[in-house]
C-alpha cells in the first residue's frame, strides 16, 4: 500500500503564491510602480523562506493533487480563499 503524501508542500506553493500577490496588489494599488514602493519589496525580501519551501516542494504538488482526499480538498479551497481575501485587502 502506498503512504498518503498529504498536501503540505502544495501549501507551501500556495503561501508562495499569497505572498507574490499580495505583494503586486500593494505595489499596483495607485497603478504605478515608483520608488515608494521599495518598502514592500523589503518586506517581501523579509519572506525568503516562503519562496524557498514553495520552489523547492513545488515538485510534488502534482503527486500530492493525484492523491487528495475531501477533508485535504476542502483545506486547499480554503486556503485559495484566504490568498484571494489577502489579495483583495491589499488593493484597498
Amino acid at each position: 500500500m502506498e503512504e498518503k503524501l498529504g498536501i503540505n508542500e502544495t501549501l507551501q506553493v500556495l503561501d508562495g503564491c499569497k505572498e507574490l500577490g499580495v505583494f503586486a496588489a500593494t505595489i499596483l494599488k495607485d497603478g504605478k510602480v515608483t520608488l515608494a514602493d521599495l518598502p514592500a519589496l523589503v518586506e517581501l525580501a523579509k519572506k525568503f523562506d516562503v519562496f524557498k519551501d514553495a520552489v523547492t516542494g513545488a515538485e510534488k504538488v502534482v503527486a500530492e493533487a493525484k492523491d487528495l482526499d475531501a477533508t485535504e480538498a476542502a483545506m486547499l479551497v480554503a486556503k485559495i480563499f484566504e490568498i484571494v481575501s489577502a489579495i483583495k485587502a491589499a488593493k484597498v
